[in-house]
């Protein structure tokens, strides 16, 4: 590996870890070590988005990952039916009192007959809905600092916490005899009673759940928080949509604490949006590090484009003859559809090189024994092999196809070299001058968009506090150097004395062309066989259109002159 490479690849390694640690934020200016504090707003509003303490947007993200629908906001009421298949979706409602009209309610109900699931999470109910459910006096309650509820099989313990102080709570839970539905199953347990059950509807369940501050977001971030979210989650269908009934709230305050941050104009059934793109736009340091990595893109291609651009304008190349010669061959011989044209266009035309260069003209019949003789005296070829060209090139002693064509072309050209008529080049580019095979474009794409994929996986995790996002991060690393590699160095390049073969991962290799050289073209692949034993394969799979007509061109120069 030579040392840009290993500059690169260092120079590009800084890079992102400069980036982890301006994402990481644990440190200042000064270089001190700080606290992260997330929040200071510790008021209560069971808002769905907001992250700060006592809010629930920590067990809605919960709720997106469980479920495999879509969650909705329902704001009113009466966009229900706007909602798709909302006769069998989740109804799900965390605050602090619950109401609803009774023709709503009774909707809810009979959507739970069908097999929907209700679970509502609260302090209060609305007295229309308590009476359907509860009789007087059907909630125990304790005025404390801790809570000790009985999870699964464990007790864990719940701590009312606001700021830095544990202060004291209200908590409640159900008395069993208060239970209109004698069937209900109860599955969590605190103060000796259940504050969690459900009622069997026909197909659907209605769950109610009487400590609703266990949903906010410093409690979800705990463990003992988590193993009660992930427990309810579990009551919670993943193949079905999930309906947040907003509309439920019944203290206005709290109404409009959630429909602040939206738009007065939207629809009532509003679908949460959590995407990777809208998390990374809402975080400064997300956004700001988005952005620096598109203008650093855009630099690289701009830069990358200028330096393909030729500095001075160059020589124009010379026309190809000999290509040209063949190109009117060929349309001859399409037009006519017989290679007996295509031998008259020979004829004429080496009868005309032997009398530009000789003085000697071979197209008239009558005199044209006469005048090969004179040829065959001037010219130091062998004479045999000189009557045979001006033979093959009479159409009525020969059967004229393709393969006569061939080798009468072949004869014609060998007559062409060793007299010195045609002189080709010694070398396949200039001495200041070479050619590259480039790559094809799109699997160095390809491998550079997987890369930037996993770059931005590895960042949101660490961005999250995992350091699992490093798994992401070092593989991007190498995906990214790969297929920078990949782009930036072709497959050879050819230059006037040597050609090099740059390996896909790391080195080169530098082939003398100053040797005889075999080469053998087959479908996918030419493979090159040299007189010092190297031998080297050119795959055109890999090649751009440009660079497999240069191979082709290279292969011929081979034949010609290295073999």
């Amino acid at each position: 590996m030579n040392k840009k490479v290993i500059i690169s690849f260092l120079g590009f390694a800084l890079f992102i870890g400069l980036v982890i640690w301006f994402l990481d934020g644990s440190a200042d200016a000064s270089g001190r070590h700080i606290q992260k504090r997330y929040s200071s707003n510790w008021e209560k509003t069971y808002d769905l988005k907001d992250e700060n303490p006592r809010n629930i947007a920590f067990f809605m993200d919960l709720l997106d990952v469980h479920v495999k629908d879509s969650i909705y906001n329902l704001k009113y009421w009466s966009d229900l039916d706007s909602i798709p298949n909302h006769e069998e979706a989740t109804y799900l409602f965390i605050g602090n009192e619950f109401g609803a009209p009774n023709d709503y309610y009774d909707s809810i109900i009979h959507y739970a007959d069908s097999g929907a699931t209700v679970y509502i999470s609260f302090n209060h109910l609305t007295s229309n809905i308590y009476d359907r459910h509860f009789e007087e006096g059907a909630f125990y309650w304790d005025y404390n600092k801790v809570l000790f509820a009985y999870i699964g099989d464990t007790t864990l313990p719940f701590y009312h916490v606001f700021e830095n102080d544990t202060i004291y709570e209200d908590w409640y839970s159900f008395s069993e005899t208060e239970i209109i539905d004698t069937n209900y199953r109860s599955y969590l347990f605190a103060l000796k009673h259940p504050f969690a059950f459900y009622e069997k509807h026909h197909k659907g369940k209605v769950h109610f759940h009487s400590i609703p501050n266990l949903f906010e977001n410093y409690q979800v971030i705990q463990p003992n928080g988590y193993a009660h979210a992930r427990l309810v989650l579990n009551k919670i269908p993943k193949d079905k949509p999930v309906i947040f009934l907003t509309c439920g709230i019944n203290d206005s305050s709290q109404q409009t604490s959630i429909y602040e941050d939206e738009d007065a104009e939207s629809d009532g059934a509003e679908k949460e949006d959590t995407s990777l793109i809208q998390f990374i736009l809402k975080n400064p340091v997300l956004r700001l590090a988005f952005l620096l990595l598109i203008v650093l893109l855009l630099l690289y291609v701009f830069f990358r484009a200028k330096r393909k651009e030729e500095i001075l304008p160059g020589y124009s190349q010379k026309r190809n003859m000999s290509l040209a010669f063949v190109e009117t061959l060929s349309s001859i011989y399409i037009s006519r559809n017989s290679p007996i044209g295509v031998l008259q266009v020979m004829r004429k035309n080496f009868y005309s090189a032997i009398n530009r260069h000789f003085y000697i003209d071979l197209s008239r019949k009558e005199t044209r024994e006469q005048n090969l003789e004179k040829l065959i005296a001037k010219v130091p070829y062998d004479s045999d092999k000189l009557v045979d060209i001006v033979n093959s090139l009479d159409s009525r002693k020969n059967h004229v196809d393709n393969r006569h064509l061939g080798a009468t072309y072949a004869k014609i050209r060998a007559f062409y070299l060793e007299i010195g008529i045609v002189r080709p080049t010694e070398s396949f580019v200039a001495s200041d001058k070479e050619v590259n095979l480039d790559k094809s474009i799109w699997i160095g794409a390809f491998i550079l968009l997987m890369g930037l994929i996993s770059l931005f996986r590895g960042l949101f995790l660490l961005s999250l506090g995992g350091g699992v996002g490093m798994l992401f991060i070092i593989p991007a690393i190498v995906l990214i150097y790969f297929a920078s590699r990949y782009i930036r160095i072709p497959v050879a390049s050819i230059q006037a004395d040597q050609i090099i073969i740059y390996g896909l991962v790391l080195g080169k290799r530098v082939i003398s062309l100053n040797q005889t050289i075999h080469c053998t073209v087959e479908k996918t692949h030419v493979t090159f066989e040299c007189e010092d034993g190297n031998t080297f394969i050119i795959r055109q799979s890999l090649l751009s259109r440009r660079a497999k007509s240069a191979l082709n061109q290279f292969v011929e120069f081979i034949k010609l002159h290295k073999s």
